[in-house]
């Protein structure tokens, strides 16, 4: 009988230990952030979104592709996160975000709607279409966000010429600028027109990156929408006919400088760091980035000459910016709601301004005074042009189905040429 009293005290004791470290679990990963939706975070108070998300994860699907940034935002980001919300910042990182669209393509036709492995992904342009299309976004909730104030109407209307309607935030600003070095290049091709003659003219000394690299696609989207706005017809949205019309002129104008290109044309760097290397060598004159401020970051680390600069074409480049969105399946949106708001914050804003050279991202009139003269104070590197000149060069991207539809031309028409 001593015996088995014991058996049942050891049961029982056994038994209060599991429920106890079950609650532990429950306290340390708070199950209502599981279940938040859309329609509850629209009737919330933030306060209590907020004190939801304290003490949870939150993996933070992003592109890996630039160390610096990614050891800022595993450092001084995650720790802020951390320290004023209690949040634990996971990084899922890919080489390319479309790798993520798709793994919840699957998910939602394989059912699984509920503890997805990631809670936020950084997105923007074709991705969010076929995202949002594929019905695989959280949301909406963009418009609910405290610091969803400080962006400009343009960042939170449409992105790549898809209605955001609130399932995506602004986060980043970007614009396209090349580089060249002055010490080779005193006076460098401010037009399309004027660096197609100049690259006839220098034979073997320009190239421009292989779509679908990012930047690479940008390059020769900017020749297509040239020929887009010379059409009265062009809006912003996809038009067929205006798309045939102006491919067929922004192939012929590919065509007609590929054999005067770097290796005449019969190979294009992959990547950016390969046209870094290309471009730090002397190989080619010009190199290009969605990056303001890459030039100047290249010349502190010296890797590009301190005679390096980097310009706009008169007829504009192309800006946009970069998104934050919730997974559709999402196990910690409360949580992921917290860090995007951070994220648009006017002090990360300003921080990672400084730190990373970023273009500014806010509507400076948003600000108090303090922040706007912060912000312009951000300093400028020896190759970033000012905020200013930027803004009176941008041009607003077009439907992301143009870019499919040309890099797929681009494939066909010359590089197989």
């Amino acid at each position: 009988m001593k015996n088995k009293n014991s058996v049942a005290r050891c049961l029982v004791v056994t038994l209060f230990v599991f429920f106890a470290l079950l609650a532990g679990c429950a306290k340390t990963t708070p199950s209502a952030t599981s279940t938040l939706t859309a329609e509850q975070f629209a009737s919330a108070r933030w306060e209590d979104i907020v004190a939801q998300a304290k003490g949870s994860e939150v993996n933070f699907g992003m592109w890996s592709g630039d160390e610096v940034r990614n050891r800022y935002y595993q450092g001084k980001v995650a720790a802020t996160l951390k320290e004023q919300y209690g949040i634990t910042l996971r990084f899922v990182p890919t080489g390319d975000v479309a790798d993520i669209v798709n793994k919840l393509l699957n998910e939602k036709g394989a059912g699984k709607t509920y503890g997805g492995t990631i809670d936020l992904v950084w997105i923007n342009g074709e991705n969010f279409r076929t995202a949002k299309q594929g019905g695989v976004l959280w949301g909406p909730f963009a418009e609910r966000l405290p610091n969803i104030k400080h962006f400009a109407a343009e960042a939170r209307q449409r992105d790549f010429g898809t209605p955001v309607e609130g399932y995506e935030a602004p986060y980043q600003r970007a614009q396209f600028v090349l580089a060249y070095d002055t010490a080779r290049v005193p006076e460098p091709p401010r037009s399309l027109a004027t660096l197609r003659e100049w690259i006839k003219t220098h034979p073997g000394r320009f190239t421009y990156l292989a779509p679908p690299d990012f930047t690479g696609s940008a390059f020769i989207r900017h020749i297509l929408l040239q020929q887009l706005k010379q059409d009265a017809a062009y809006n912003g949205t996809f038009n067929e006919q205006l798309y045939q019309r102006a491919a067929a002129a922004t192939i012929a104008y590919l065509n007609d400088i590929k054999p005067h290109l770097w290796r005449k044309g019969e190979t294009y760097p992959a990547s950016p760091k390969e046209a870094d290397r290309l471009f730090a060598n002397s190989e080619i004159d010009f190199t290009m980035s969605y990056g303001p401020s890459f030039a100047s970051e290249r010349i502190a680390r010296g890797e590009y000459p301190a005679s390096t600069r980097t310009f706009v074409f008169e007829e504009g480049t192309i800006g946009n910016y970069s998104y934050l969105a919730v997974p559709f399946n999402a196990s910690n949106a409360a949580g992921a709601l917290v860090v995007i708001n951070h994220l648009m914050s006017p002090a990360h804003t300003l921080e990672q301004g400084r730190e990373l050279g970023s273009l500014f991202p806010l509507a400076l009139e948003s600000l108090p005074p303090a922040d706007r003269a912060a912000a312009e104070a951000l300093p400028l590197g020896p190759a970033t042009l000012s905020i200013a000149e930027l803004a009176r060069h941008q041009l607003a991207e077009p439907d992301s189905e143009y870019l499919e539809r040309l890099e797929k031309d681009w494939r066909e028409k010359v590089l197989r040429q």
